[in-house]
């Protein structure tokens, strides 16, 4: 073999070798100090963060029962306060119009919770009993993720789905977490309702959250950025596409500025959301 032979093999070998390395599941010690890592993280993400507010656009598409032909609904936007571990949401506008007090031409949104801590609870918190097993390795926005399954059984759940007055029952889930090997931070969960009873009338329920470092005063802090939510009765499909924008400091003087810019209005807040990347 030539001298050009043996090192395009000897290349080829070491690709090889690092695909396999690249592909190679941490030692089970090393798997259960990730995972504990990773319930140290939830247990201590909401007491972490600041009091801030941001903006949270909201676009519901409708598709037929295969989740097929999708058609845009309304695009709904709202302010998130954030403010001692609870969120407040308020819709400021409909289709990017202000919203009339009294008026509703909407057609209600999927609900959607836990983006800010309350699922990465339920999944890794200690009543959840979740059994958790290796899934592989991924990458999550150029980020080198460890990925693991898990599920949770109707004994141990808190997954409640609800049709409006009429039916409500607590449902088993599973799903995966997307975590950084080194911290257990969280930057991606998919979470999948289980045995939803037929009361509820809805086949399938999906939730992805994507998270991303977003600076806040003087820190830098894990935050949702986008989340999509799929629903399925059987007879038809709804899709909520979720973006999280405009992250700012809440405090007594914060506000958002909604709709057309005012000739002049130079606030506070709005420059600080100008210097915010999203």
């Amino acid at each position: 073999m030539s001298t050009s032979g043996r090192l395009a093999a000897a290349m080829l070998c070491l690709c090889f070798a690092a695909l396999v390395a690249a592909q190679t599941p941490p030692l089970t010690p090393d798997q259960d100090k990730l995972i504990e890592a990773m319930r140290r993280y939830a247990d201590q993400y909401i007491s972490s963060l600041p009091n801030f507010l941001c903006v949270q656009v909201t676009e519901q598409f409708q598709g037929d029962a295969q989740g097929e032909h999708w058609h845009r609904g309304d695009t709904l936007t709202q302010k998130l306060v954030f403010q001692g571990g609870h969120e407040e949401r308020t819709l400021e506008l409909v289709n990017h119009k202000p919203v009339k007090p009294g008026r509703k031409h909407w057609r209600a949104p999927l609900t959607t919770e836990g983006e800010f801590g309350m699922l990465l609870d339920r999944v890794l918190g200690p009543a959840s009993a979740a059994t958790l097993e290796w899934r592989g390795w991924d990458t999550v926005r150029d980020r080198r993720v460890a990925v693991f399954n898990f599920s949770i059984d109707q004994q141990h759940s808190t997954l409640t789905l609800t049709l409006e007055e009429f039916a409500r029952a607590t449902v088993p889930h599973h799903g995966s977490i997307y975590a950084d090997p080194a911290t257990g931070a969280v930057w991606r969960i998919t979470n999948i309702a289980d045995d939803i009873p037929p009361r509820i009338q809805t086949k399938n329920i999906a939730t992805t959250i994507d998270y991303g470092e977003i600076p806040i005063g003087a820190g830098n802090y894990i935050l949702p950025l986008a989340a999509s939510v799929f629903l399925s009765t059987g007879l038809s499909s709804s899709r909520n596409e979720i973006q999280f924008k405009s992250y700012r400091k809440f405090d007594a003087d914060s506000t958002i500025t909604f709709g057309p810019e005012q000739p002049g209005a130079t606030t506070k807040a709005r420059a600080e959301t100008d210097k915010q990347p999203l």
